[in-house]
């Protein structure tokens, strides 16, 4: 990140000047660096995210599951606040200053922290003698490495062992979560820009959702403790699948732009901003489209409540699958899970992104938001399948599970 905020801060300290002499092209080949150490960056941050919350935290926990889920929820509270707090002095340092100072003030601050995380880990690593400890599987064949071929041959060992893993369905479900624009993402405030909805009220609304999404981690230890982690991840697909539910009907209100049959659609034009660079020239085009219209934010209040509301089943469910996943995976194989579990999530992530690029208009919308609690849906009936699998739905008890409640033995592996 450091590297990465130092290439900004020249680029654009002496952006006149490369241009000038390099030509226009200087400005892509920073643009494909920069994004390329920030991808660097995301996969670092993605692996330590791996080992602290899915492997260390289990084994700090001792085996106390309601520990577990305590700190889980801390972490989680944690993380929450961050995202929350991160974006407002990042928009007060591109509003008070300039791409400059503030690419240099967020490089050194990770500079700083990463001294400080550096320190904890280590005191951590030194205060828990468990960590220290790494169970090598005793076999009687080398284990083959470096090679390209044993890279891909361990990543697809890596994909089976998951599939063929009781948690498969949890995981699965969570994964489904990722697949919905029904979030405080880029793509859901850029249609609440369009729908008149200032940028003020969106700040304020991010930091409800944030809040409520608080309180559904802090929520999480004690649901978990009465109802078990099973029945408290249902008990969150379901508050989830409840509110985004309002999403869903927000499509047919008033004020609603969704038209699946519109074959030409001209009100790009009305979201264009000043400072664009775009010169709007075109005749009986508004400058304000949103003042000078009388606009009907019934369809869009309801759905940036039903996103609001939904945040806290989303983080009890979140953590619910989180700690099935320690629970019920063995020590050696939850580096493997965990890589699986987040390459699906990026994938279906992913999967977003292209629907949004096929789909891009606003009034194709509508179809974003069915997908996108279709696939919610899919995530409660896969958590939910994984529970009935487990015994722990009244109605599925008949059905004898493969597993036992304590068993994270590792299922035998498909040789390749």
């Amino acid at each position: 990140v450091a590297v990465d905020c130092s290439l900004l801060a020249a680029y654009f300290h002496w952006r006149e000047e490369a241009v000038e002499y390099f030509g226009s092209w200087i400005t892509i080949l920073v643009s494909v660096v920069s994004i390329g150490i920030a991808l660097v960056s995301t996969l670092a941050s993605d692996g330590s995210k791996i080992v602290v919350e899915k492997d260390w935290i289990v084994v700090i926990a001792g085996g106390d599951d309601d520990k577990l889920a305590s700190m889980n929820s801390i972490f989680r509270t944690i993380d929450l606040v961050c995202h929350t707090v991160s974006p407002v002095l990042a928009g007060a340092l591109f509003t008070y200053t300039n791409y400059v100072i503030a690419a240099i003030a967020i490089g050194a601050w990770n500079v700083f922290s990463v001294f400080v995380e550096y320190f904890l880990l280590v005191s951590i690593y030194k205060q828990f003698g468990g960590l220290a400890k790494k169970i090598v599987p005793q076999t009687g064949t080398p284990v083959a490495s470096g090679g390209i071929r044993d890279k891909i041959t361990g990543s697809y060992q890596g994909w089976v062992y998951y599939f063929s893993h009781k948690v498969r369905f949890a995981g699965l479900g969570l994964a489904c979560l990722y697949m919905t624009v029904l979030g405080f993402d880029n793509i859901t405030w850029a249609y609440s820009i369009m729908q008149c909805v200032s940028e003020s009220v969106l700040g304020i609304l991010v930091a409800v959702s944030a809040l409520v999404g608080i309180v559904g981690s802090l929520a999480f230890p004690p649901l978990r403790k009465l109802l078990g982690a099973e029945r408290t991840g249902m008990v969150g697909m379901g508050a989830l699948v409840m509110s985004l539910s309002l999403c869903v009907v927000s499509v047919w209100l008033p004020g609603s732009p969704f038209d699946p049959w519109l074959v030409e659609h001209n009100d790009m034009t009305e979201v264009i901003e000043d400072g664009s660079g775009i010169i709007e020239e075109a005749e009986g085009i508004p400058e304000d489209s949103c003042s000078s219209r009388t606009v009907d934010i019934t369809s869009v209040s309801v759905l940036l409540t039903g996103i609001i509301l939904a945040r806290f089943g989303l983080w009890v469910a979140d953590l619910s699958v989180t700690q099935i996943m320690q629970e019920n995976v063995e020590e050696r194989k939850r580096g493997v899970i965990g890589g699986v579990q987040n390459s699906l999530n990026s994938g279906l992530n992913l999967l977003k992104f292209g629907l949004v690029l096929i789909m891009p208009n606003q009034h194709m919308f509508g179809i974003l938001i069915i997908l996108s609690f279709s696939f919610i849906c899919l995530g409660a009936t896969s958590l939910t399948t994984y529970a009935c699998k487990e015994g722990k739905v009244d109605c599925c008890r008949t059905s004898k599970s493969d597993y036992s409640q304590a068993n994270t033995t590792e299922p035998q592996e498909v040789p390749v």
